[in-house]
C-alpha cells in the first residue's frame, strides 16, 4: 500500500484528499482511465484481473456519479488526477 501512496502522491494529491470517496486504488485505476487504458491493459499494469478493473471502474463511477470512462476521464483531468 506504502507504494500506491506515493504513487497518488507523485499526482499532486494526498489520499485524505481525494475527490468523491475515491479511494487511492481507484484514483490510481481512475489515472489509467484517463489515459485511455482498456480493462485488459490495467489489468496488465497493475498485475489484477480484468474482472477487478472493471469492479473498480463501476464503483469510480458511481462515486463521482459518471456515466462512462468519458466523463470519468473528464473528472479526473478537473480534479488533476490524470498525468498528463
Amino acid at each position: 500500500m506504502t507504494g500506491l501512496t506515493a504513487r497518488i502522491r507523485s499526482l499532486g494529491v494526498a489520499p485524505s484528499e481525494l475527490p468523491a470517496g475515491l479511494s487511492p486504488r481507484e484514483a490510481q485505476i481512475l489515472a489509467l482511465v484517463a489515459r485511455g487504458l482498456s480493462n485488459r491493459e490495467i489489468g496488465v499494469e497493475l498485475s489484477i484481473s480484468e474482472h477487478t478493473v472493471a469492479n473498480h471502474v463501476r464503483a469510480i463511477l458511481r462515486k463521482t456519479d459518471c456515466a462512462n470512462r468519458t466523463e470519468a476521464t473528464s473528472f479526473a483531468h478537473r480534479h488533476g488526477l490524470a498525468s498528463v
